[in-house]
């Protein structure tokens, strides 16, 4: 029988890392849309409630992304080589599955509600899975290094204290 949730156990490791990339992430998605203006009208569609539902969705995402990645080698112990392909695997999974959740509630119901076509709502996905795919690779490997780099750091700050993020995870 397969192993579900996929990856492992969570670890303080893994959550701290999506916490981290997914805290980032957001917050320069808010910044440039701030620095283009869009800032207002993106906020004026959202409620508190559904702004929490995403940033859950995103970090779950995110999170299961991060335990796959950790799944197959330790931070500290790993070539990068390995770690890059599999952030870029990760980070392109984690793209497509947030565009599919997002024209799930916002594409497919307007499908019902409005004059949609569902041919319409087909090629928005088939698109934006051709974008969502290649932008979360990208992202999936700045993360992954971004990951990289702190988990290596803290190992050096911290050596042997606690759950080692540079070695194999701990209990």
């Amino acid at each position: 029988m397969a192993e579900w949730p996929p990856g492992g156990d969570w670890t303080l490791t893994a959550w701290a890392l999506a916490t981290v990339d997914v805290t980032l992430f957001v917050s320069l998605a808010v910044l440039v849309a701030h620095a283009s203006g869009a800032l207002g009208d993106l906020l004026a569609g959202l409620n508190t409630v559904l702004g929490i539902a995403i940033f859950a969705y995103l970090w779950v995402l995110v999170g299961l992304a991060v335990r796959w990645v950790l799944a197959g080698a330790s931070l500290g112990e790993a070539q990068m080589r390995v770690l890059a392909l599999r952030g870029v695997a990760a980070g392109a999974a984690t793209g497509v599955a947030f565009l599919l959740g997002v024209v799930g509630v916002a594409v497919v119901p307007r499908v019902f509600t409005t004059t949609l076509e569902p041919l319409s709502a087909a090629l928005i996905t088939l698109f934006g899975v051709v974008l969502a795919a290649p932008i979360g690779a990208l992202l999936g490997l700045a993360f992954g290094l971004l990951d990289v780099g702190l988990s290596r750091l803290a190992g050096a700050v911290a050596p042997g204290r606690g759950e080692s993020a540079t070695g194999p995870d701990r209990r």
